[in-house]
């Protein structure tokens, strides 16, 4: 399937979150790559180690090509700037290389930012922006013990449909959601 946009999916804008508190959201783009790797190198051990599914040190350049140079169709990321213009946040889905229809979703919070709803806020808008792009399904990976992403992705409607080595496989059908 051929797909293309015009405009990102979801334009930039403010947005409140349960707290009061407010961020700056926007699509990802390659000029992010250092504050990507500042938001990166902000996150706890354990922070890392559960977006990851295991221990991570680093984001070597390949990696933080991949995640900034995105095409907004096949793969998106939606980025949160606090008002101090610090990346706090990044809710991306990425198309399976064999399945263009099928794509997984990944959520990352700084560690003094979770709680606030900004992981929901933004998982929330790359599913919309999944929709939009003809994503037709969405899946997630996350830990057993990492319950706070495992009740965020059943609020946005994700069923648990496996599990394998410590780890919970959701997935969100968006024509039937």
């Amino acid at each position: 399937m051929s797909r293309s946009l015009v405009q990102p999916c979801r334009p930039p804008g403010a947005l409140a979150l349960t707290d009061g508190s407010r961020v700056y959201t926007r699509p990802i783009r390659p000029a992010d790559r250092n504050a990507l790797a500042d938001a990166f190198a902000r996150l706890s051990a354990r922070s890392r180690y559960l977006r990851f599914l295991g221990p991570k040190h680093n984001l070597s350049a390949r990696e933080l090509t991949y995640l900034t140079d995105v095409d907004h169709v096949t793969h998106e990321a939606i980025v949160a700037f606090d008002e101090d213009d610090r990346m706090v946040g990044v809710a991306r889905y990425a198309a399976w290389p064999e399945s263009a229809d099928t794509a997984d979703v990944a959520v990352t919070v700084a560690d003094d930012w979770h709680g606030r709803g900004l992981g929901s806020a933004l998982t929330a808008r790359v599913v919309e922006c999944a929709r939009a792009n003809g994503i037709e399904r969405l899946t997630g990976t996350t830990l057993w013990e990492n319950a706070p992403a495992a009740a965020l992705l059943r609020r946005l409607g994700f069923r648990a449909v496996g599990s394998s080595d410590g780890a919970v496989d959701f997935r969100l059908d968006l024509a039937a959601a």
